[in-house]
């Protein structure tokens, strides 16, 4: 396994830590905002209070325009996708040229959401251009310590996000053992205390404190 230097660590972790926030918290919204079509309400303060983040919006349209896609608000979608493009570009020749357009072209996407009456076409591009850039790092990249690296911070933000929303928490063992299995071919690392919870969590049968295992998870890795 070749070693890489703490600076290209931490970015690779926090470029798939920043494209799963965009991935699934898009994905969350587009899903929440197919229940308002059917007449249900927008518990947006409450989202905010589960994502851990202020809550400065006035309504539901407020909400839904400044979270996606405003990029003066540090905790918006467009955020995270400026934030992944940011270090994308920082990467380029690790994680190559090709891989890094399809980050750019998520980004070209929000923008174009942004201006859009019906913005849900370019928001589905956001997410096929994110999977894109998944699909082409495996297959350009070699090193297996970038890879592990760069998964491991995905890994990390898609627990996160299940355990704070509550959200697809049925498939929440398998993606802990992911993790753990990511983790294991990595360099990075660990919080010894917090990797017993995790893998406490992860045994069949184990009851599971959420609140205990979310921090385990955000604190798992010490970059």
């Amino acid at each position: 396994m070749d070693t890489i230097t703490l600076s290209k660590q931490n970015r690779l972790y926090w470029l798939d830590r920043y494209s799963e926030r965009a991935y699934t918290t898009l994905q969350y919204m587009l899903a929440e905002f197919d229940q308002v079509l059917d007449g249900a309400t927008v518990d947006y303060p409450g989202f905010c209070q589960k994502m851990g983040i202020p809550c400065p919006y006035t309504d539901k349209e407020d909400f839904w325009q400044h979270y996606i896609f405003d990029p003066q608000d540090e905790n918006s979608i467009r955020a995270s996708i400026d934030n992944m493009l940011g270090n994308g570009m920082v990467l380029r020749e690790t994680i190559t040229t090709p891989s890094l357009s399809y980050l750019q072209m998520a980004q070209d996407a929000i923008v174009m959401a942004a201006s859009s009456a019906s913005p849900h076409v370019e928001l589905q591009w956001v997410l096929d251009d994110i999977m894109a850039f998944r699909g082409c790092f495996d297959d350009a990249v070699d090193e297996d310590d970038v890879r592990n690296t760069l998964k491991a911070g995905g890994f990390v933000e898609r627990l996160s996000l299940m355990l704070r929303l509550s959200w697809r928490t049925e498939r929440l063992k398998r993606e802990l053992l992911k993790l753990l299995n990511r983790l294991y071919k990595t360099n990075l690392p660990t919080s010894r205390d917090s990797l017993e919870v995790i893998q406490s969590a992860a045994m069949d049968g184990a009851e599971i404190d959420r609140p205990l295992l979310l921090r385990s998870v955000e604190s798992l890795f010490l970059l």
